[in-house]
């Protein structure tokens, strides 16, 4: 009787989680907003979130049946200004024989365009770990004029071999796009490169600026702490599963210090960074070496030396393997804190946290 109670549990519970992924937002115990998406296949990961300038919140992420496969698309989702109802997700670029990661969403207030850029692989052969794949990888592109309703179709963008992104576009003080990617080497050490955009056009010449000794550091996240400065701070995740890494750059982007080891550790996953209102820098990673569980955001006062409060985002116990990572992060004008990440690979969630003082509150 026993063996047969404990799967049926096991199906109730995931049932339960399965029920509210609806892309409602409601009120947590914790006093964040939090909403999980509709999925639209069966795996979702990586998402990105990028605020439109009537309000709207626009969301994108790579699902289908597993990571690597040749059905796994980018989808997008919209929370309409006013609402707390995410749309359900639209499929905007599929590819039959390759597999789509890494959503970058960018609203370009010259333009008035919102674009989407993202990854696209060879697709997993037989018996193969989907490993090899990243050698493969060119970046594509797609734009929207209304606020990511309707998309243009997907061309190729950065031909490149083993080109990925991750991260969000910084504008520098020229007015120019700060494209912070990295080439994926599989036999080859990973290195993180700034792409620069002059005419905001991106089919047009890119400038590439070198992280100095950025070998096992990817996807860099690129902040400006302080407005109208030139000096940029940039994030890297570490191949090694060691630290976060830190550089600097006093020339808006085109040459950097050495990356340098953070007080913060990294598990070789996904991380992202944002400037505060406050000027403070905020980060939301995981905070081990290994699990990809629990997830966190962190606040620094001194452009990412310390790092003075540490709040869980979420952490879920209970049953091995579950995964929250792959964060994505921005405060809105009203200074709430927008956080999105992959929720076991089922579906992306979405918290809101009030403001920056509840990541310093006492909690239990």
């Amino acid at each position: 009787m026993i063996g047969f109670v404990l799967p049926l549990l096991f199906v109730l519970f995931w049932s339960c989680k399965a029920a509210t992924y609806d892309g409602k937002l409601r009120n947590a115990s914790d006093g964040t907003m939090e909403a999980y998406m509709i999925p639209h296949f069966k795996s979702s990961h990586a998402s990105f979130i990028e605020p439109s300038p009537n309000g709207d919140l626009v969301m994108a992420w790579f699902s289908g049946s597993a990571e690597g496969e040749s059905d796994v698309a980018i989808v997008v989702s919209r929370l309409p200004n006013g609402t707390d109802q995410w749309t359900s997700p639209i499929v905007v670029s599929q590819r039959k024989g390759y597999s789509n990661q890494n959503p970058v969403l960018f609203f370009d207030n010259q333009t008035n365009i919102l674009y989407l850029f993202h990854t696209q692989q060879d697709a997993k052969k037989v018996g193969d770990t989907g490993l090899n794949g990243e050698d493969s990888a060119t970046i594509w592109e797609l734009q929207s004029t209304n606020n990511g309703m309707n998309w243009t179709s997907p061309k190729i963008m950065f031909a490149k071999a083993g080109s990925f992104d991750r991260n969000r576009i910084v504008i520098s003080l020229k007015n120019t796009w700060l494209y912070p990617i990295y080439y994926a080497g599989g036999s080859r050490k990973d290195t993180s490169y700034i792409k620069e955009s002059v005419s905001h056009k991106p089919f047009d010449t890119w400038l590439e600026h070198s992280f100095t000794d950025s070998d096992h550091l990817v996807q860099p996240t690129v902040v400006r702490p302080v407005k109208n400065s030139t000096r940029l701070v940039s994030f890297f995740r570490d191949r090694r599963a060691e630290h976060i890494y830190r550089a600097v750059s006093l020339t808006d982007g085109v040459t950097w210090t050495k990356p340098s080891k953070t007080t913060l550790p990294n598990n070789n996953s996904g991380i992202e960074a944002t400037t505060l209102q406050s000027g403070h820098i905020a980060i939301v990673y995981n905070p081990t070496n290994k699990e990809r569980n629990p997830i966190v955001i962190s606040v620094s006062m001194d452009e990412g030396l310390t790092w003075a409060h540490t709040r869980p985002l979420d952490h879920e116990t209970g049953f091995n393997g579950i995964e929250l990572s792959y964060p994505t992060v921005f405060q809105d004008s009203q200074g709430r804190i927008h956080i999105s990440y992959t929720y076991n690979r089922e579906t992306i969630k979405h918290k809101i946290l009030p403001n920056e003082a509840w990541i310093s509150q006492r909690h239990d």
